[in-house]
């Protein structure tokens, strides 16, 4: 009974107590695993980055802000990889050519010897029969060695040498001909991604009108909401049809850039 009535009589005290305690756990773990609130974080801003075609004009027309076909012809001769390689081949191969030339020299070596004596005559071998030679006095002459393979195959060496060079000759040109052939198919489709790239653009602004107006419809009570959607999905095609085409333009435009080996810039007419 005592303790019956003991645990009646503090039973409010016991249960502020409780509680007390239970607030006081909870303020330790938020302070704990505090996080910041959603209001007071600094948003993200969003990263802005220039447009590839800022040095283009879409509403004009790509052939009057390029330069001529010809001239970016010329440009890709002198900056192109491929033709470079090859300017580098036939030089070597005319290189090798000189060389093999002149191979046959390293078998030739003049030579000139001087001396001064009593005019004797000095005898190198033991009998009369042996060389003998002047003491005093100079000499001078030219010591041949050829091997004979170096004598007979010379002929068909540079024969070889020159139809390597030929064949160089005849790479390059072909190298220039694709190159001719690859730019003027990224030229054209270049131009051709241009105009299709504006007829989106502006198929795009039309959709975005009529669904301003349909939005206002809409809000207005006008139109339903079935309608709504339906133009809100024509917009989103023509806008998905403006990406797509200018993600083409700028395959072509950079591969054609890649065809000629020089910046952007400097396949833009002067301004």
């Amino acid at each position: 009974m005592l303790s019956f009535f003991l645990t009646a009589r503090y039973r409010p005290f016991v249960f502020c107590l409780v509680l007390l305690l239970a607030g006081n756990a909870n303020l330790l773990r938020a302070q704990r695993f505090s996080t910041t609130p959603v209001e007071r974080r600094v948003p993200v801003k969003p990263v802005t980055s220039q447009s590839d075609t800022a040095l283009l004009d879409v509403s004009k027309s790509l052939a009057e802000q390029m330069l001529p076909f010809d001239r970016i012809y010329q440009l890709a001769l002198e900056h192109s990889p491929a033709v470079r390689f090859e300017d580098a081949m036939v030089d070597g191969k005319v290189a090798n050519l000189q060389v093999t030339k002149v191979l046959i020299l390293q078998g030739v070596s003049p030579f000139f010897t001087y001396a001064s004596g009593n005019q004797a005559y000095l005898n190198t071998g033991s009998v009369s029969s042996d060389f003998i030679q002047l003491a005093n006095g100079h000499r001078y002459g030219v010591n041949i060695q050829l091997a004979l393979s170096e004598v007979v195959g010379r002929r068909h060496r540079l024969s070889q040498m020159r139809s390597e060079l030929k064949a160089a000759n005849a790479r390059r040109d072909l190298i220039r001909v694709e190159l001719q052939r690859d730019l003027n198919r990224s030229y054209q489709a270049t131009m051709t991604a241009h105009r299709l790239l504006g007829i989106r653009i502006r198929d795009a602004q039309t959709a975005l009108i009529a669904y301003r107006i349909a939005e206002v419809e809409m809000q207005q009570g006008k139109i339903t909401s079935v309608a709504f959607a339906s133009v809100s999905n024509v917009l989103a095609i023509a806008q998905s049809n403006v990406e797509k085409e200018r993600g083409d333009f700028l395959t072509y435009l950079y591969d054609m850039v890649a065809l000629t080996g020089v910046p952007l810039a400097s396949l833009l007419a002067s301004r």
